[in-house]
């Protein structure tokens, strides 16, 4: 009986100490951080389009998005988490941010639907469609303008100082068009990519001679009735400080786009077909922005492009784009815009002439705030002031 008692007692306390580890494994949520955010943009836009000719005056909401994300500190390191964004496309609300995320102060992953690393520079334009056919490689399967910007992509960067140089790499799907008009496009991962990209953060940008530079490749699949091709396409950007006034700032940017097209690509007559066919453009943009006592109050830019089709006889094509914006409050912004483009006759010939007036309300709101913040959620959406 005496030898039992111990045993028994012995049981008891392992009984406990069990326990007690079982209680230290229970998976006790924890709430993440929350970030809503977004921006309504509405203009008066007065249209004389040689090359939509049945386009008429009207209100647009186009790029008016909201934006979510959720992230969470890991046991070890970094942070992960996931975004959801919608936008209005076309009169329908569509997604275009979903995506899941991990970064540390080395790397960040991205899966999912997000923007495609087909451009560069962020320009002075109301909208980052504005000036599409020059800024960015474009979808060689898609006639959709949402399909040029916003695909499903797995994407890798690697900061190379923890902060300011990376080095990028991705593959995703580029978003197909309609199956009639797209019968052959291809499925699976269609598009390859890789860059290097220097960025200096938000309080650096008006104190540094370079803002933002770097250059960026981009492959992409293309199914034809004779089989598969693929497209490679170079960007080059930089923009730097023309002078280092952080209260009266001048900068200029200055971007490149090589696209070696398919061969014998001549057909310029859709979006998908101008994707196709060889190509080379040069955008540019000087800046002026208005900070009195540092706060940015301002702008004003004006934006020039030019971009040939070096197979097409006469296809050259131009636009320039100035604007002004005046900022009334914490996210609140009003401004104007003119956009004037001319094609040559292979292009079809004539000009587009746009106005644009309107007001925009962008919101940034954090709640549970216990990571500290990498990236503004806005810097997902065009920054059309800076």
């Amino acid at each position: 009986m005496q030898t039992i008692k111990p045993i028994l007692l012995a049981n008891a306390l392992s009984l406990l100490f069990v326990q007690s580890v079982y209680a230290l494994e229970v998976d006790r949520e924890v709430v993440p951080r929350m970030t809503i955010g977004g921006r309504v943009i509405s203009t008066m836009d007065s249209l004389d389009l040689d090359s939509e000719p049945k386009a008429e005056d009207g209100i647009n909401l186009s790029d008016s998005a909201i934006l979510m994300r959720f992230d969470k500190r890991m046991y070890r390191d970094g942070v992960a988490g996931a975004v959801v964004g919608i936008k209005e496309n076309d009169e329908a609300a569509v997604f275009h941010q979903l995506h899941v995320f991990y970064w540390n102060r080395n790397y960040r992953f991205e899966l999912g639907r997000s923007r495609l690393r087909n451009t560069l520079l962020e320009f002075p334009l109301i909208r980052d469609d504005d000036l599409l056919d020059y800024t960015h490689v474009g979808n060689a399967s898609s006639n959709e303008e949402f399909d040029q910007i916003y695909g499903d992509t797995a994407s890798f960067d690697w900061y190379l100082d923890r902060k300011i140089q990376s080095l990028n790499l991705w593959v995703g799907t580029r978003r197909n068009g309609d199956p009639v008009d797209f019968p052959e496009a291809p499925g699976g991962f269609d598009s390859y990519g890789a860059g290097y990209v220097y960025e200096q953060p938000e309080d650096l940008r008006y104190v540094k001679w370079i803002r933002h530079a770097g250059v960026l490749y981009d492959r992409q699949k293309v199914d034809t009735s004779n089989g598969s091709e693929w497209l490679n396409a170079v960007v080059a950007g930089i923009e730097f400080n023309l002078n280092m006034n952080p209260v009266n700032n001048w900068s200029l940017g200055l971007q490149t786009l090589y696209n070696d097209g398919l061969d014998n690509a001549i057909d310029v007559n859709s979006v998908a077909a101008r994707a196709r066919a060889k190509s080379a453009s040069i955008v540019t943009s000087v800046r002026y922005t208005g900070r009195p006592k540092l706060l940015t109050r301002w702008q004003g830019a004006i934006t020039a492009a030019v971009k040939n089709y070096s197979d097409v006889d006469q296809g050259t094509q131009w636009s320039i784009a100035p604007n002004v914006v005046y900022r009334m409050g914490q996210g609140v912004d009003v401004f104007a815009q003119v956009k004037y483009s001319d094609y040559d006759q292979g292009l079809g010939g004539g000009s587009d002439t746009a106005v644009q007036l309107g007001m925009a309300f962008s919101l940034d709101a954090m709640f549970n705030d216990n990571i500290g913040e990498r990236a503004s959620i806005l810097n997902l959406e065009h920054g059309y002031i800076q």
